[in-house]
C-alpha cells in the first residue's frame, strides 16, 4: 500500500463479495498466508498468498446466495474458523479440520433474510446477525406478480427487523440467547460491529439503524439500548470497529455523505 503496487492478484470463478484475513485482538493479522474470499455463488475460497497460481481450497456453501459477509477468527483451541453469511443465516466453516461444508448456526433457519453479521474480537464467542422479513411468493405466475406489486414502497423508515445474539457453546456451534426488533434496509447487505469493551463493561452492538440514519448500540446481552450516536441525512452504508496497537478503540461509519469516527472509552 505505500508504493500503490499490486503484488499478487488470483482470477475468482466468480464475483467476489467479501474477504476476511485472521487478526488478533488489537486488529493485527496473525496467520497472515491465509486469506478468505466469499463469492456470489456461495463458494468460499482459502487461499494461501505463498501460493501463487490457485486457491488452497475451494468449498462449496450450502446454498448459491452471495456469501456477503465474512470474519476469520481463532477460537480458543487454537483452530481457524471461518463464520460467514448469506441471505439463508449465517454459517461456520472449519476451514482447519478439511470440512468441505459449512454448518447453519442453530436457532436462525426461520429468522427470515441474514442482511448483517457482526463477531466479537478476537474469538467470536459471540455473534449478532441481522434478519429482515422474508417475502412470500404463491406458486403460480399470477399470484406471483400479485404478491410483487403489493409489496410495500421502500421507505425512508425502512421495516421492522431483527437483531440474534448467538454464544458460542463450543469451537462450531452456538446457541441462540435473546432477540430484539430493529429498523433495517428493505433492500441493502447492511453492516454491524460489537464493540469488546474491557473489565466488567458489557459489550456493544453498534447497528446502522436505517429509521435514524444513524448508529444505534445496545449493551450485550441484554440488547438494552445504549445509545444513539450522532444521525447522517443519509443512509448508513459501512461500519466498522477497529483497536490500534495502542489499545484505542475506535468506531467509524459511511454513509454518501460523510465519515466519522468515533473514540471508543471503556468505563
Amino acid at each position: 500500500m505505500i508504493t500503490n503496487n499490486v503484488v499478487l492478484q488470483y482470477d475468482l470463478p466468480a464475483p467476489g463479495w467479501s474477504c476476511s484475513g485472521v487478526q488478533n485482538g488489537a486488529g493485527h493479522m496473525c496467520g497472515a498466508s491465509h486469506i478468505y474470499a466469499g463469492l456470489q455463488n456461495g463458494m468460499l475460497l482459502v487461499f494461501d498468498t505463498r501460493q501463487t497460481k490457485a486457491p488452497l481450497h475451494s468449498l462449496m456453501g450450502l446454498s448459491t446466495h452471495p456469501v456477503h459477509t465474512i470474519h476469520a477468527v481463532v477460537d480458543c483451541s487454537g483452530s481457524t474458523k471461518v463464520i460467514s453469511a448469506s441471505s439463508i443465516g449465517p454459517c461456520i466453516w472449519d476451514v482447519d479440520g478439511g470440512e468441505n461444508r459449512p454448518n447453519l448456526l442453530t436457532g436462525t433457519e426461520n429468522q427470515g433474510v441474514c442482511i448483517s453479521l457482526a463477531c466479537a474480537p478476537p474469538s467470536s464467542d459471540l455473534v449478532v446477525a441481522t434478519f429482515r422479513p422474508k417475502v412470500e411468493l404463491s406458486g403460480d405466475g399470477t399470484s406471483s406478480q400479485v404478491a410483487i406489486s403489493q409489496s410495500p414502497t421502500l421507505s425512508s423508515s425502512g421495516k421492522l427487523g431483527s437483531h440474534a445474539l448467538m454464544r458460542r457453546t463450543s469451537s462450531t456451534s452456538f446457541v441462540k440467547e435473546q432477540v430484539c426488533n430493529g429498523s433495517v434496509s428493505e433492500l441493502r447487505m447492511s453492516k454491524s460491529a460489537i464493540i469488546p469493551c474491557s473489565g466488567n463493561s458489557q459489550h456493544l452492538f453498534a447497528y446502522g439503524d436505517e429509521s435514524l440514519h444513524g448508529v444505534r448500540t445496545w449493551q450485550l446481552p441484554s440488547f438494552q439500548s445504549f445509545a444513539d450516536l450522532m444521525p447522517h441525512r443519509r443512509p448508513i452504508l459501512d461500519l466498522r470497529f477497529a483497536e490500534s496497537s495502542g489499545g484505542e478503540k475506535y468506531l467509524g461509519c459511511l454513509s454518501e455523505e460523510k465519515l466519522q469516527v468515533f473514540k471508543v472509552i471503556d468505563h
